[in-house]
């Protein structure tokens, strides 16, 4: 029975490893993919107006060039922006583009600059919008409709790059925003950040790995299985067109320290055993001993992940599927791959210490317990303390350093001539909108748009009139307001040409009766944006009877998700809690086993959410995650903790002897998997991705405080509980 049991592992073992190359090859296909649509969870009221608004009005996903150096309306600049304007025309995505040169080609057909120059400046109509107040700056805004996938983005983003590139050989300062700009940064950089952080996360685990085993053919057996682990996990997202995005980055490295943990416990038995049992009758030993705690850990875990699936934000749940679905092939390989690496490579039996040195004394948790679980507590209660002070964010700027090109742009932008993105306000009309009896209204919700100050400009059909009307009247700009009645505003519309019917198209449903409002936004401030959207439907709310309207928007969308953060964060933590605790009964049968392993794992979440605030890290999109997965990451050394003292119990030894023989058992080895995971956690802070920093801070917060909490608070409940039975406490020996 154990050669079977032999044979089947070393034959699941090489299942494994035969499909590493496969796995390899799908891995080199996953992308990036941070699109603003995928953080959206579909099938809401607000998904369903928002495509209808779309169907209606077209998409409101814009990008602005910004231009400015030279002065503009000079001959050389002017045509140096018309040449950049065909070349834009014709980038693939590029819908339309409206600007200064836009202007001189179609209205003025490329000549008489000086009647350019007073067509531009002397109405508000292009002011805050294609051109800045003091003239130093023009914009060119694109509408686009990007592809599916990312790499659709990033080619539209390329071609927009190469076509501004002569503006900026020619001296220009060009800058280059919107959501599309955005996103293909957060692709790249966070693409980038985690190839250069998770070859330092090995190297730094290594490194720890190296110093606690002290056995190079150990460390290898041990790293050997973790990087099988890590590439069949990403060779499996790629495999059923899964994709990384910013949390998902941080997928890899973060298996890595995982599968770490679990190989160091079996490698370290093995090693333990080897000292006295032959190679053979160690690895089976080894495998026997501790089969039950790391299955537990990894269930433990994969129920932290799947914790998750609660949360709103697809991407999220997508951590929880996939960071599952990697704990278990981790498992897997911890079981089958460790110990044939172990075989193979002949890893060396551990130097134990002397007998009359391995336990001169009881620890201190076990003659000391009150002391340290009032410490423990303590430190709970001042961590739990600081949560209000948490702060929400969901500025997806912020997840790029201060000093990224795409960061200064739209500080530059922001503060010259326009805004990033739209809050769109639609009013559906009792009667057309050419109807004078409407425009009140229009221009009333308008007006309070435009009094935000994050707000450069509102664009409203009525902008569009005043200026058909100045154009009727010979170019007046005292001409500039709207028509006389609604006979002659249908005649000014009907003198539209085709591109000014498109872009008429873009404010007005064919019905005429559903008017679009867009507020061009210029600050990413959330707070201040959900201001504006306050106030818009407030204005909406005091239209008469008959008149209805609401607010929607791309990222309006995105700011709803990520206001349901804390809501997710508080289920996924309580599911987690739930189920993970239900699992711990169910594997070591025993309720009062099951309580003991609460408060070591309370102390370090606690201390995890204090460092949020007392390090001012936001609860974003990329943190919002940690605490349920941090939980199924915790409870792991508890496991291996109970698991042991259980069965010392089991062979007679009271509560404070059993978890001295847990501590001497599985202690080095908890210390050198946390030690290990810590520090390629750790190493992941000097990433200049946001998401991927904070992860990596928080999780490394939270494993050097977990393994202080399950050395410490653990034994002292065990001894604790024993003392207060009425049994004595085992004598220091």
């Amino acid at each position: 029975m154990r050669r079977e049991s032999a044979a089947l592992r070393r034959a699941a073992a090489l299942v494994l490893l035969a499909l590493v190359p496969v796995a390899a090859y799908l891995a080199r296909g996953v992308v990036i993919d941070n699109r603003l649509e995928r953080w959206i969870a579909p099938g809401t009221a607000d998904e369903r107006r928002y495509a209808t608004f779309r169907d209606t009005f077209g998409s409101d996903e814009f990008v602005v060039v910004a231009v400015s150096g030279r002065p503009l309306f000079e001959p050389e600049a002017v045509r140096l922006l018309g040449d950049c304007l065909a070349r834009l025309e014709a980038v693939e995505g590029v819908v339309r583009v409206q600007g200064l040169p836009q202007v001189y080609r179609d209205l003025f057909g490329g000549e008489d600059l000086a009647e350019l120059e007073r067509e531009m400046t002397s109405t508000p109509f292009y002011t805050g919008l294609l051109l800045s107040e003091d003239r130093a700056t023009t914009a060119l805004l694109l509408e686009v409709t990007p592809g599916d996938g990312p790499a659709a983005r990033r080619r539209l983003v390329d071609g927009i790059r190469a076509g501004t590139a002569p503006l900026s050989e020619a001296g220009f300062r060009v800058a280059l925003v919107g959501s599309t700009v955005l996103i293909t940064a957060i692709d790249e950089l966070s693409a980038r950040e985690a190839r250069l952080t998770f070859p330092l996360a090995v190297l730094g685990s290594l490194i720890v790995l190296a110093v606690l085993l002290r056995s190079p053919r150990a460390m290898a057996a041990v790293a050997g299985s973790s990087a099988v682990a890590v590439v069949l996990a990403i060779g499996l997202v790629a495999a059923v067109g899964g994709s990384l995005n910013m949390l998902t980055a941080a997928l890899p490295a973060l298996l890595w320290v995982l599968s770490l943990s679990y190989g160091v416990h079996v490698v370290s038995r093995v090693r333990r055993l080897q000292a006295s049992l032959p190679r053979p009758e160690a690895l089976r030993q080894a495998l026997a001993e501790t089969r039950t705690g790391v299955t537990f850990s990894a269930v433990t875990t994969m129920l932290g992940f799947l914790s998750l699936l609660v949360a709103a934000m697809p991407p999220v749940r997508e951590l929880g599927v996939f960071g599952a679905a990697g704990i278990a092939i981790a498992l897997a390989v911890s079981l089958t791959v460790a110990p044939l690496l172990a075989e193979v490579l002949r890893v060396p039996p551990a130097k134990l210490p002397a007998a009359a040195h391995a336990r001169r004394r009881q620890p201190f948790p076990l003659r000391h317990p009150r002391a340290v679980l009032v410490a423990g507590g303590t430190l709970a209660a001042l961590a739990l303390a600081s949560v209000p002070w948490i702060r929400l964010e969901s500025n997806p700027l912020a997840f790029l350093p201060a000093d990224h090109e795409v960061a200064r742009d739209y500080a530059w932008v922001g503060e010259r001539v326009a805004g990033f993105y739209t809050a769109e306000a639609v009013v559906t009309l009792p009667a057309p909108w050419t109807d004078p009896a409407v425009w009140p209204m229009l221009d009333g919700v308008a007006s309070t748009l435009g009094e935000s100050p994050i707000v450069s400009r509102v664009v409203t059909p009525l902008d569009l009139l005043r200026k058909l009307e100045q154009w009727d009247s010979g170019f007046d700009p005292a001409a500039y307001r709207l028509p006389a009645d609604r006979a002659a505003a249908e005649r000014l519309v009907a003198q539209l040409d085709p591109r000014g019917r498109a872009v008429l198209a873009g404010l007005v449903a064919p019905s005429g009766r559903e008017v679009r409002l867009s507020a061009i936004v210029r600050e990413m401030d959330e707070g201040q944006f959900l201001d504006l959207v306050r106030d818009a439907r407030a204005a909406l709310g005091r239209l008469p009877a008959g008149t209805d309207g609401y607010v929607t928007g791309q990222v309006l969308r995105l700011v709803g998700a990520q206001q349901g953060l804390i809501a997710t964060q508080l289920r996924s933590l309580g599911l987690a809690f739930a189920v993970i605790f239900a699992a711990i009964f169910v594997g070591l049968r025993s309720w009062r086993l099951t309580l003991v392993a609460i408060p070591p794992n309370v102390v370090p979440v606690a201390v995890m959410f204090a460092a949020m605030a007392w390090l001012a890290i936001p609860l974003d999109a990329g943190t919002v995650m940690v605490a349920s997965v941090s939980l199924g990451i915790a409870v792991d050394n508890t496991i291996h903790l109970l698991v042991e003292a259980r069965r010392a119990q089991a062979r007679g030894l009271g509560g404070a002897a059993a978890a001295g023989e847990a501590l001497h058992l599985v202690a080095p080895a908890i210390a050198a998997a946390t030690a290990a995971a810590g520090t390629g956690f750790a190493a992941l802070t000097l990433s200049a991705f946001l998401p991927i920093r904070y992860f990596g801070l928080l999780a490394a917060v939270m494993m050097a405080v977990g393994l202080a909490s399950h050395l410490l608070v653990t034994p002292a409940i065990l001894a604790l509980g024993v003392r207060r039975a009425g049994a004595p406490a085992e004598a220091s020996s």
